[in-house]
């Protein structure tokens, strides 16, 4: 039997969000392909649901139902149906497809030694188009009736085939729906990658059981394929709906290209922020080698239009713009006097983050990163706005002054998922957060004496900035 508990008042923590080979994974030196900036291959990490709509915040009391312990507690997605995202090039012709449409919930596990093309796993890529569309690549399960679920679990491919371009996605968000239209979020699993095993386990445990009929799982990467061999939700048969309960969380909309996405620098601040006690969201309207000319075009399929849908879709505190390393001012000044007014209208700030020096040859990249100061100091005075992330400040200082750091990922033009990414994601929360980096425990995976001069760096860019020979 359920144990009902008292009534509380519910506070169910949230994260919201979070790559670039369209090809099947092949054997190869580094972990991922990076699409370079001039080129025709686009990618978005944008975390969004156009087609959907997240329940508001509710001050009303729900019950809170332990569920631990029942006789019936069992894997209730275990052979429920369920659909999923576009694969790889197309659902009907999957390069790495759903065996016979069960296998996401067949109760069959990957082996520890499977390779990737297992029958066992479905493969989602990040450049597919449906994942540009949504930010994600999901798996939808319908309970087929009302439950009451306390532990969700994503099995996915490890790290084990990183050779191919495959690792764990570095985040698994938890939805779930009593009628498939309206989702509320639960939170996020958590995983230890590993080579040792093929697939692990991606967890979320809840102290107390949510009720729904419908669980969405949304994977979110940072290599060129996501593989999942099964979905799970544990719970008992539920009596009557709770009502969902929300905080109102700062909510950051990011637009621009993969030197905003790539390594999902804005998973990273999320997660820095929670570790100094900060919950925020973070969702992604970004799109490879894209131009802010490409969002302000009403009409543009791939860029603009998601853009207006994205703003359509809920408030956002802030919107933060970062252009093309090709982009100067005027083309910058053009797009912005486009979309202010859109994000105006939203009820957004906007704020700027001001990318790194993309140029492969170290040399250059000095003067291609005063070209950046230069325009986005202009577009800043221009729009009277006091937060930039100087993000090629804190690459030239990094670089200058601990030149055994390497900011930059193998082909020498976007940021690394590693140290790249972490430095970026800590000038964003000193500048767009106020944060205090001594307050974060958030490493990334990286060690203490790196965690440490990549913080430094970051408070010397935001609070002095580096000093151009050129001004």
């Amino acid at each position: 039997m359920k144990k009902l508990l008292s009534l509380f008042l519910a506070a169910v923590l949230l994260f919201t969000l979070i790559g670039c080979s369209t090809t099947a994974p092949v054997e190869e030196s580094s972990a991922s392909s990076v699409a370079t900036e001039n080129s025709s291959e686009a990618e978005s990490t944008a975390e969004s649901s156009p087609d959907t709509s997240d329940t508001s915040s509710q001050e009303e009391e729900r019950p809170m139902i332990s569920i631990k312990g029942d006789a019936n507690y069992a894997n209730v997605a275990l052979g429920k149906t369920y659909t999923h995202t576009e694969l790889h090039p197309s659902t009907s012709g999957a390069s790495y497809p759903d065996e016979g449409g069960i296998s996401m919930t067949d109760g069959v596990i990957a082996a520890a030694d499977a390779r990737y093309s297992d029958a066992s796993f479905m493969g989602f890529n990040k450049n597919n188009a449906d994942y540009t569309a949504k930010g994600y690549s999901a798996v939808t399960v319908d309970l087929g009736g009302l439950y009451y679920l306390d532990k969700f679990v994503a099995h996915v491919a490890s790290k084990a085939h990183l050779s191919v371009g495959i690792n764990a996605p570095e985040i698994v968000f938890i939805y779930v729906s009593h009628d498939g239209e309206t989702w509320h979020k639960v939170g996020c699993t958590t995983h230890v990658d590993t080579d040792e095993t093929a697939s692990i386990p991606s967890t979320l445990e809840l102290e107390y059981a949510v009720s729904a009929r419908y669980v969405q799982y949304r994977f979110l990467g940072d290599s060129n394929w996501i593989f999942v061999c099964e979905v799970e939700a544990f719970g008992i048969e539920g009596e009557e709906e709770l009502p969902y309960s929300e905080e109102d969380l700062l909510s950051i909309l990011f637009v621009g290209n993969s030197a905003t996405y790539y390594f999902n620098i804005p998973v990273k601040l999320m997660q820095l922020a929670a570790s100094a006690g900060m919950q925020i969201e973070v969702n992604n309207c970004c799109v490879g080698s894209a131009y802010l000319s490409y969002f302000a075009d009403a009409t543009d399929s791939k860029h603009g239009i998601p853009f207006r849908q994205q703003l359509a879709a809920k408030k956002y505190d802030y919107v933060v713009l970062q252009d093309n390393s090709g982009a100067d001012y005027e083309d910058s000044k053009a797009a912005i006097d486009i979309l202010l007014p859109l994000i105006e209208a939203n009820g957004a700030e906007m704020l700027l983050y001001k990318r790194y020096s993309s140029n492969d040859d170290p040399a250059q990249r000095l003067d291609s990163a005063y070209r950046h100061e230069v325009n986005y100091s202009q577009l800043a005075e221009t729009y009277d706005v006091d937060r930039v992330a100087p993000g090629a400040d804190a690459f030239l200082i990094c670089t200058e002054k601990y030149p055994e750091i390497n900011l930059y990922h193998t082909d020498n033009s976007h940021h690394g998922a590693g140290e790249g990414a972490y430095l970026l994601a800590c000038v964003m929360a000193i500048e767009f957060l106020d944060l205090d980096l001594d307050d974060c425990t958030y490493t990334a995976g990286l060690d203490e004496a790196t965690v440490a001069k990549l913080k430094e760096c970051a408070k010397i860019a935001c609070e002095t900035g580096y000093d151009y020979p050129q001004k």
